[in-house]
């Protein structure tokens, strides 16, 4: 039943919706979804019709990582719902969990427009956004308004994008009131930090040994009892790349997500012209080959230590899998929901569910790390 009601939504979206909205700014449609999803999650009916479309639930997909329940291990990245809009519809859509922000600890209105580039061949989106959102003391007011206590959420914690902060002592400090407005009013299930965001004001702040090492130092005096991930960078080779998370094992840190945007506009992944005038960083597929190797590297050197949230070129129940077994207990997905549509969580978990079937799992943890490099 779910595959037929799937294939009718995913035709209709890729033949008729996509190819309209497609048409339009790529900002001014993601503004019409937040409002779309904000509208269906506030009536009681809506959720249940949306939840009768889209979710598919199963025991199989289902963990808990650090003492939090996962109903699936797909969640929204950080990025899509910037100011915590959707969070009463995307249980019902489908999502295992959700990822809010980036959230700064002052407002900030974002980078000029454009800020959203389509590469249509390519499947992916070049994003220029800044880190904009409502600012921490609002995103939080809304969240414990709205919450769903048994759906996962995470804040993802930046600095506040102006030349104000873009010294590492002001960066810090930043991220640290930032964190402590968090964590003095009990918000959010885990929290992340983002370190890699490439389109904020002098660049990738926390991306060194040092500096990760002072933010993390700064941190650590909030006494935070719920787990914390880092945001990675995927354009640092595997050897600076495991500096950082070398840093990261002397501190409290739960796991890490791998990863951010891929700054290289010169990616072989790339098939689409790309105007100069066009700036940020690169979702999508540019991502997919970058993120498993840096998931793998880091499953096969620290799998013990950290929980890995594997993001970057999710399309498919198979793109999914394949993250999976390479070392990721969970996944976040944007771009791959734009292109294919709304329906993909669904599908993508249940394709999980015949994938660990024909693997002969019973549960998704027992997948996690068993792809084997050739």
């Amino acid at each position: 039943m779910h595959m037929y009601k799937s294939s009718i939504i995913s035709v209709t979206y890729k033949h008729l919706v996509k190819p309209i909205l497609f048409r339009f700014d790529p900002e001014t449609v993601h503004d019409l979804f937040l409002q779309v999803g904000k509208i269906l999650g506030r009536f009681s009916i809506t959720k249940s019709l949306t939840r009768l479309l889209f979710s598919y639930q199963h025991p199989s997909l289902e963990q808990t990582i650090h003492g939090i329940p996962f109903k699936n291990p797909v969640g929204l990245a950080a990025g899509f719902d910037k100011d915590a809009q959707l969070i009463n519809i995307l249980p019902h859509i489908g999502f295992g969990f959700a990822e809010i922000g980036t959230v700064t600890y002052k407002p900030y209105e974002g980078n000029p427009k454009p800020r959203l580039y389509r590469l249509i061949q390519t499947k992916g989106i070049i994003v220029n956004y800044g880190l904009k959102n409502l600012g921490v003391k609002k995103i939080i007011q809304r969240i414990q308004k709205q919450k769903d206590p048994e759906f996962p959420l995470s804040v993802s914690v930046g600095k506040t994008n102006s030349s104000a902060t873009s010294s590492t002592r002001n960066g810090i400090n930043d991220y640290y009131n930032c964190l402590k407005e968090l964590v003095k009013s009990n918000t959010g299930n885990f929290y992340t930090i983002n370190i890699s965001c490439p389109n904020t004001f002098g660049g990738e702040p926390f991306t060194t040994e040092e500096r990760l090492k002072k933010l993390l130092f700064k941190l650590n005096s909030l006494k935070i009892s719920m787990p914390i991930f880092l945001k990675m960078p995927i354009n640092l080779p595997w050897k600076e790349f495991k500096k950082l998370l070398d840093i990261a094992m002397q501190f409290k840190i739960s796991g890490v997500i791998i990863g951010n945007l891929n700054k290289d506009h010169h990616s072989k992944a790339i098939k689409d012209l790309i105007p100069l005038d066009i700036k940020g960083g690169i979702s999508g597929k540019p991502t997919w080959e970058l993120s498993n190797n840096l998931i793998s590297k880091t499953f096969q050197t620290y799998g013990n230590r950290f929980i890995i949230i594997g993001v970057g070129g999710i399309f498919s129940a198979e793109d999914a899998y394949e993250k999976i077994k390479r070392g990721a207990s969970l996944l976040q997905l944007i771009t791959g929901m734009i292109f294919e549509g709304p329906q993909l969580i669904g599908d993508i978990n249940k394709g999980l569910v015949e994938l660990l079937n024909k693997d002969g799992y019973t549960n998704i943890s027992q997948a996690v790390g068993t792809y084997n490099i050739k």
